[in-house]
């Protein structure tokens, strides 16, 4: 597979992958039948069909994992800015409430054990 081809297996969508990918598969499982059947004269030809079904699987979950991507940065972006507008409420004229220091943490005393005469 040349560049140029790579190239345009990238600016293809999800579904059109999708589909060259399940055009490749069974051109790849003919392949294989007419190599076995020796029939096939270029026996290289399986293997750079596999490598291009890789390539467009390696695209394909490219694709994939962005859109999953940019949804969490879009949910993250609307829970910031929901975030920040109860900050600007709470600060305009609600009690903020204040964040314990060590000085305002009681402590719990140890229970300490008795120690027990062991008799043997």
């Amino acid at each position: 597979m040349k560049k140029q081809e790579y190239i345009q297996i990238k600016a293809l969508d999800l579904r059109e992958l999708s589909a060259r990918a399940k055009n490749l598969r069974t051109e790849i499982a003919n392949l294989t039948l007419d190599k076995n059947m020796k029939k096939l004269k270029d026996l290289k030809m399986v293997s750079k069909k596999k490598k291009e079904l890789a390539q467009v699987l390696t695209v394909m979950k490219q694709k994939e994992l962005l859109i999953e991507l940019e949804i969490k940065v879009q949910e993250d972006k609307s829970n910031k800015s929901v975030i920040a507008s109860e900050a600007k409420q709470s600060k305009s004229g609600e009690n903020i409430n204040k964040i314990a220091t060590s000085s305002d943490v009681r402590r719990s005393p140890r229970n300490d054990k008795k120690k027990r005469s062991s008799k043997v």
